[in-house]
């Protein structure tokens, strides 16, 4: 049963039913190349304990922000959030009038999403995060948030 012409092979295609057998290997293809995206490329940016760090991401809850805030009450001038993970601390002291409001954090997926959050906030122009180690940053880009000796 030899066929010469493609379109009559794709009209046959088009009207056969798949079988079952069929549907759960389209089925359990799509579910496996779903589930390799997520391990390859988006699974690292929110494992709780990064291998390189053994440092574990736990977002700060409204109460914790609020916690810090009312620590800053009252208080004018600049914030550097060290591990600032999804920038929630960030853009709350932006709104509170501290300015500027920096986040540093290593995690490239977490700066990501602070960013995006800033972005849904209206204050990407306002706030920065930077995916540095603090230790290693040069003292050219915080000379306002060195300590005076």
């Amino acid at each position: 049963m030899e066929q010469d012409d493609p379109a009559e092979a794709l009209t046959e295609l088009r009207e056969r039913k798949p079988s079952r057998l069929e549907l759960l290997q389209v089925a359990a293809g799509s579910g496996l190349a779903a589930y390799a995206v997520w391990a390859l490329l988006l699974q690292p940016g929110f494992r709780r304990v990064p291998l390189r760090l053994q440092v574990p991401y736990v977002g700060a809850s409204v109460r914790q922000v609020e916690h810090v805030l009312s620590l800053l009450r009252g208080r004018s001038g600049k914030l550097v959030d060290l591990g600032s993970g999804d920038g929630r601390i960030v853009l709350a002291a932006h709104r509170c009038g501290l300015r500027p409001a920096v986040g540093y954090e290593l995690n490239p997926w977490l700066v990501g999403l602070a960013r995006l959050h800033a972005w849904r906030a209206g204050c990407a122009g306002s706030v920065c995060y930077h995916r540095e180690d603090l230790w290693k940053v040069t003292w050219g880009v915080l000379d306002s948030f060195r300590p005076h000796t």
